[in-house]
């Protein structure tokens, strides 16, 4: 038998590779756990000298009312924003029975309209300390089957999701950066999703997740150009327990009030695009390691039965 030495060089070469492979994946675990272990520093954005206000759009349910709360229990005031008043004033009664200390204002506008008078919203603050705005406003709400395939979708339901995920977010944003500004630091948390990864019959809602993790990226280089102390931040979300997406609340599918936590405290973690359960970002490894048909392939079937039950809940009305 013929021995194949291999020269020392190569050998050498395949170490330091297999070092240097098993340092980088070291180095990303514990980056990744970094984030989930660290203290939140969102109590900087808190003045000790004055009230401090946050605004938190879609705070009627879910994860914006989750929000809401936990803004309230962490030493907050909070704009509560939604489109229905008789709501957001049952909100506020809650919350000022949770929370006595915390103070609270309705702000009523439909995000998913026109946004020409948006700038009644910056009115509404007016010379408030605000410096918290969450944008969590956004899903599928306003259309007839939330499982459609583009072709299936009219003009006016293409319109009203844009402008419920992206143009309402973009805009009010634009007109209450200069308050941010004024109250620096300041902070602004974008909720994004998980369907950013493109799922079908969820073109619009994916595209425009898509948007919200691009859009956050960008302004929150922006800000750093212009050296301001504003934080930007996109959130992912997977399933959550919501009335809009009635499903059991699991370890996996957290109430919108758990949810919230879980963001809030990731806040100052350093990243501009961060999963804010863990136990959604274990789920989402599987986008970062496994192929994307693969992947999408999972997803399809489980996309596939809930369009399926939507069609016959459609058909039975």
């Amino acid at each position: 038998m013929t021995t194949i030495k291999v020269p020392s060089s190569v050998t050498d070469a395949l170490t330091f590779a297999g070092a240097a492979t098993s340092f980088y994946l070291f180095t990303q675990f514990a980056r990744h756990l970094y984030i989930y272990l660290r203290p939140s520093s969102l109590d900087k954005y808190r003045s000790k000298d004055k009230e401090t206000w946050a605004l938190v759009t879609g705070a009627s349910d879910g994860i914006g009312l989750g929000f809401a709360q936990e803004l309230c229990r962490r030493g907050f005031n909070v704009f509560l924003h939604g489109r229905n008043r008789e709501k957001l004033l049952g909100i506020q009664e809650r919350l000022k029975a949770e929370f006595p200390a915390a103070k609270t204002k309705i702000i009523v506008f439909n995000a998913g309209g026109s946004t020409e008078d948006i700038d009644a919203i910056a009115r509404e603050v007016g010379d408030a300390n605000l410096k918290v705005l969450v944008n969590n406003v956004g899903g599928q709400t306003g259309v007839s089957n939330t499982y459609k395939r583009l072709d299936e979708m009219t003009h006016d339901e293409v319109e009203y999701l844009l402008g419920l995920n992206a143009r309402f977010t973009t805009h009010i944003t634009r007109v209450l950066l200069p308050v941010l500004e004024k109250n620096e630091p300041s902070l602004v948390l974008n909720v994004s999703s998980i369907a950013s990864a493109g799922f079908p019959w969820l073109s619009i809602y994916s595209a425009s997740k898509g948007y919200i993790d691009s859009f956050s990226g960008a302004l929150n280089a922006e800000m750093k150009a212009y050296g301001r102390n504003i934080e930007v931040m996109a959130l992912r979300v997977g399933s959550v327990s919501t009335a809009a997406m009635d499903i059991n609340a699991n370890l996996f599918a957290p109430t919108g009030r758990t949810m919230a936590s879980a963001a809030l405290n990731r806040v100052g973690c350093g990243e501009h695009l961060v999963w804010g359960y863990w136990w959604h970002r274990l789920q989402g490894l599987g986008f970062d390691v496994l192929p994307r048909g693969v992947m999408l392939s999972a997803a399809t079937g489980r996309l596939r039965q809930l369009k399926e039950d939507a069609d016959r809940k459609e058909k039975s009305q």
